[in-house]
């Protein structure tokens, strides 16, 4: 009601001045204008219920959205973004996407029905005032807004790039404080802060100049429109030498056509300003397409079974750091076990992550003496099982994580595989049993347990290259006598590769590498 409130004032001044040797009716114009309100009002309430509507559909989607493009994207570069600062730059990007409706589309919306009621009332009063109120129209909804987004287009692109950045500085900044301090490096790095922040000044100050330049724009038209439209209503008596209104003309519809004019004025001012959110919005539209990542394409390989794993001069690394195991040759036939030994640091966790396509290599792999390129590639994946020393449990029940590596198998299969890691009589404990409920990550399981869980969920998948990192890392050694007693017998694979620092019966009967 606030942006209405002028109205009220300016129907009272001119009724005041229409009203010296004019009869007419009061009521009219108040209830024109007070029309006007409260449909603005309404309107108000309105654009809020369905941008909360809109926002929280089109987040949840986004969300998704983001999630499917992680999964697209090369897992070996998924350092560069933790989920936490995926999730607050899709809320700051859909913080900006939103404002488009908001402050560009509704306004637009607004201004052109407002023009158009007010040129019905135009046509109904004198069908000559359609001409400027035409041309006024023009102005005030296409050419003030694109001189003003000509003039400030890029310094709001520029705006919102610096603005960003310069938050990401202030979180960088406070995060190394300390560093910084003790470095010495603090004075060079407020002075990029500075020069950001002057940079950051001298945008908003282009973006504000365009602003009110498209203000002042704006009144001039809105001033030229109620000239020519009083010239247009009225004429000089050549008797009294007085303005009057001319013939069939009444002063009700005249007043309430003026302020009908004073309040599409109200409505078009937001407009010179729309080109900020359109630029905003389209910032926020080009970071949101950097998530972007079209799907790898992939690699498909003729091969039914893994009979032979083969490796020229090979070695694991991780891309955020490039650390990893040292150049060797490995091969491993059908019916193998290998033992990975070695210092801690010496990259066997890598060496086996690599073996398993989930990082980054160099060197040549051959498959069954055929080429092969590992590293993310499904197709070689879905033919072996992989334990790394981190597995990941999900926060569901104890069959429901046991599943995903069977959907079909039974209860009386389930129960086989934890017997066979010596989970079997932990589970008949619970109250729930397998229908246990775990927390999130298993973090209600000790490390040792949510290792065997995960792995009793590969040795439901039965498949013929079994790769086990630190398998037996705080277990008992009837535990391990267990495990491998499994491992040997009825879930014995075709190939075995296993990295351990604890001595066990498996490794004792294997083909031992040392890095």
């Amino acid at each position: 009601m606030l942006g209405i409130s002028g109205w009220f004032i300016s129907a009272t001044g001119l009724a005041t001045a229409f009203g010296v040797g004019v009869f007419f009716n009061y009521l009219t114009p108040g209830a024109i204008i007070r029309f006007m309100a409260i449909v603005r009002t309404a309107g108000r309430y309105g654009e809020q219920v369905s941008a909360h509507n809109h926002l929280l559909s089109l987040l949840r989607t986004l969300r998704l959205w983001v999630w499917d493009q992680r999964v697209a994207k090369d897992a070996a570069n998924l350092h560069e973004q933790s989920r936490g600062d995926l999730l607050q730059r899709l809320v700051s990007d859909l913080d900006q996407i939103i404002r488009w409706p908001l402050v560009v589309f509704l306004p637009w919306l607004y201004a052109l029905v407002a023009y158009l009621a007010v040129a019905i009332l135009a046509y109904v009063i004198l069908p000559d005032l359609l001409w400027p109120l035409a041309i006024a129209g023009t102005f005030h909804v296409l050419v003030v807004p694109f001189v003003c987004g000509r003039i400030a287009s890029h310094s709001v692109h520029v705006g919102q790039i610096l603005g960003v950045h310069r938050r990401s500085r202030f979180v960088s900044l406070f995060s190394a404080l300390i560093t910084l301090t003790i470095r010495g490096h603090w004075k060079d790095y407020s002075q990029r802060l500075a020069q950001l922040d002057e940079k950051q000044r001298h945008t908003e100050m282009r973006i504000q100049q365009a602003v009110t330049l498209g203000r002042l724009l704006a009144y001039a038209v809105t001033i030229l429109l109620l000239m020519s439209s009083i010239l247009l209503l009225a004429s000089t008596d050549p008797l009294s030498g007085r303005w009057v209104l001319i013939s069939n003309v009444q002063g009700t519809w005249v007043v309430g056509y003026i302020l009908s004019l004073l309040a599409v004025n109200e409505l078009v001012l937001p407009l010179v300003q729309s080109f900020v959110a359109q630029g905003q919005s389209q910032v926020g539209l080009r970071r949101l397409n950097q998530l972007h990542h079209d799907a790898l394409p992939q690699k498909v390989s003729s091969t039914d079974a893994i009979q032979r794993i083969e490796c020229k001069e090979w070695r694991g690394f991780h891309g955020s750091s490039g650390m990893g195991n040292k150049v060797l040759d490995l091969t491993v036939e059908s019916g193998e076990q290998v033992w990975v030994r070695g210092a801690s640091g010496s990259g066997k966790s890598t060496l086996l992550a690599s073996l398993a396509g989930d990082c980054l290599s160099s060197g040549n792999a051959f498959i069954n003496n055929e080429p092969c390129e590992l590293y993310n590639n499904l197709m070689y994946q879905t033919r072996l099982s992989y334990l790394p020393q981190s597995p990941y449990i999900f926060q569901q029940s104890i069959a429901a994580n046991l599943l995903l590596g069977n959907p079909e198998a039974s209860d009386e299969t389930l129960w086989a595989a934890l017997r066979a890691v010596a989970l079997a009589d932990w589970v008949k404990s619970l109250p729930n049993g397998l229908t246990t409920l775990l927390s999130f990550q298993g973090r209600n399981l000790s490390g040792g347990q949510r290792k065997r869980l995960a792995l009793a969920r590969l040795l439901l998948r039965k498949s013929p290259v079994l790769l086990l990192d630190e398998p037996f890392d705080g277990l008992d050694k009837a535990t391990i006598e267990t495990i491998c007693h499994s491992l040997q017998n009825d879930y014995k694979p075709d190939i075995l590769i296993l990295v351990s620092h604890v001595g066990s019966r498996i490794g004792d009967s294997s083909r031992v590498i040392e890095l």
